[in-house]
């Protein structure tokens, strides 16, 4: 569905519990990983937008003390359960009124056609969908959005989604998890379209069922990292998948 209409925000709150992790420490020596119980955040694609089992999941690891110890992987795996429930939600405020209050200059028929926006390298990009673009109605959207402050807000998310995803990561730059993909500032546009995430974050969206109150955005976006990763799942390359066992 589209979001125009939707105007305001009130109640704002923040529904973010960073959690626990309890790692057990093995010396260097140790050749068998050990099971343990990390109260984190990962991607569910086919799971509902709050699965059970949400913020949980199992990971096999050996914590040599001269790689990461484990106080330095409580703090990373909390950071990453940060940004996936709550730090990208706070930042989707500030999108979706930008947006909001851009696409208002935009003509009706212009709102209805088929395209996304999104950030690369710094810089605003007017994605086309199956909707063809004029170079005109590029500039138009791109104008409009610039204007509202959007490009601005669309960084700052694409910084945090690019945080999590590179937090995740072990000391070895691998990861079996949502660190494996290759979302930078370079190709974040390829990745992500932003308009799309959004859509499926308003009430009766992919990820919008069973809203109590529309109008609190932040509350809405609770849980962000799921959408975001639904594209990145979809479009990234597993670049630092570690594939050791």
């Amino acid at each position: 569905m589209k979001i125009d209409s939707l105007t305001s925000v009130q109640g704002q709150q923040k529904l973010f519990d960073n959690g626990n992790a309890r790692v057990t420490k093995v010396d260097g020596q140790g050749e068998q990983p050990q099971p343990q119980q990390i109260a984190s955040t990962i991607y569910h694609k086919d799971d509902p937008v709050l699965p059970a089992n949400y913020g949980t999941y199992d990971i096999k690891a050996v914590i040599n003390e001269n790689v990461e110890d484990p106080e330095t992987m409580n703090a990373r795996y909390n950071r990453v359960q940060e940004l996936f429930g709550f730090g990208i939600a706070e930042r989707s405020v500030d999108l979706e009124l930008g947006y909001l209050s851009g696409v208002e200059s935009l003509s009706q028929g212009l709102r209805d056609k088929d395209w996304g926006f999104s950030i690369q390298d710094g810089e605003l990009q007017v994605i086309e969908g199956s909707d063809s673009l004029s170079d005109e109605e590029r500039s138009q959207i791109t104008d409009a959005l610039k204007g509202a402050g959007v490009e601005y807000a669309a960084q700052s998310v694409a910084n945090a989604v690019i945080e999590m995803i590179e937090t995740e990561r072990s000391p070895n730059g691998l990861s079996r998890s949502i660190g494996r993909f290759d979302v930078n500032q370079s190709n974040f546009a390829d990745v992500v379209d932003l308009r799309s995430f959004m859509e499926d974050y308003q009430v009766g969206g992919k990820y919008g069922k069973g809203i109590v109150n529309p109008n609190d955005i932040q509350a809405r976006y609770f849980g962000a990292g799921t959408g975001i990763m639904d594209q990145v799942a979809a479009k990234a390359d597993e670049t630092f998948l570690y594939k050791g066992r």
